[in-house]
């Protein structure tokens, strides 16, 4: 294993565990473009144009994969999925397996080195998992199988990464799903009601929230747009316990026992003085409720 290679992959592995804490989770593709430096070079994380990525400085494998979401009206270039066996299908780039890009691909199936995969949320918007590891690469179907491991994998020396028996990576894989299914429901919503709180127009986007109309444990609960408000944290705990309450016309009200109760003004003003209001509505029409 390539010690500089080896260097560049750990400190690309820090600098996106700082950009999911300062973006909490999602990402932005301005945030992600600039990169980082390492022994006084830039190194670039991911492609702008293209889903495969070894930065000019790696010898050998891949830094990174990228999945992205089309902006309305386009359709995605390559169908990559959350496969049927729990792990992520990635589609090779374009129909020869012995191009640079999936010659790559295979190299960090055969070496089984980690690597970044940034998964499109939203148009520009990205989750970063990591350590994520090749399990299948198939020529004949121009596709390969992607799963994700543990915080703990990257514990080991470098000179052992990658290379001992893997843990049972299926359940960090399904643990990451969550994460995506939630996060991508989160920027939908949010950004349906321009980072704005239906109810008080909170602008904070690390104090909002996206509630389900319908619970998301309920079949009927789509993690949709239609099927989702932007609340701030506090609003969506009263929702969640019944405490707050939206009626079809978009009409806000507060329980009883919650109007009874008398105090400062966080209750008073931030609580019970909405009572009777209408909440905003998504931006748009087509994603508008029906009811909630």
């Amino acid at each position: 294993m390539n010690e500089f290679d080896q260097q560049i992959r750990l400190a690309a592995f820090q600098h996106c565990a700082q950009l999911r804490k300062t973006h909490a989770g999602a990402v932005p593709w301005a945030a992600i473009q600039p990169g980082f430096r390492v022994e006084g070079e830039q190194v670039y994380l991911a492609g702008k144009a293209r889903g495969i990525h070894r930065p000019r400085q790696m010898q050998r494998g891949l830094l990174s994969i990228k999945t992205t979401r089309p902006r309305k009206g386009r359709t995605a270039r390559y169908d990559d999925a959350l496969s049927d066996d729990g792990y992520f299908s990635y589609a090779f780039q374009g129909t020869d397996p012995g191009n640079r890009d999936n010659i790559a691909l295979r190299q960090a199936f055969e070496d089984q080195t980690p690597f970044l995969y940034f998964y499109g949320l939203v148009p520009g918007v990205y989750e970063i998992l990591f350590p994520c590891y090749l399990t299948d690469w198939d020529a004949a179907a121009l596709r390969c199988t992607v799963a994700v491991g543990s915080a703990r994998e990257l514990a080991k020396p470098a000179d052992d990464l990658g290379l001992a028996l893997p843990p049972d990576r299926r359940y960090s894989t399904v643990e990451a799903k969550v994460r995506l299914h939630q996060a991508e429901f989160r920027e939908l919503v949010l950004g349906a009601y321009d980072r704005r709180c239906a109810i008080t127009g909170l602008p904070v986007p690390g104090l909002l929230e996206a509630a389900h109309i319908i619970p998301d444990r309920d079949e009927r609960g789509r993690p949709e747009v239609s099927n989702g408000l932007c609340l701030s944290a506090l609003h969506h705990t009263a929702y969640d316990h019944n405490l707050l309450g939206i009626d079809p016309d978009g009409k806000v009200h507060i329980a009883e026992a919650v109007l009874e109760q008398h105090d400062g003004p966080t209750l008073e003003q931030a609580i019970k003085g909405y009572h009777g209001q209408r909440i905003r509505l998504p931006r748009h029409l087509e994603e508008a409720h029906c009811g909630f």
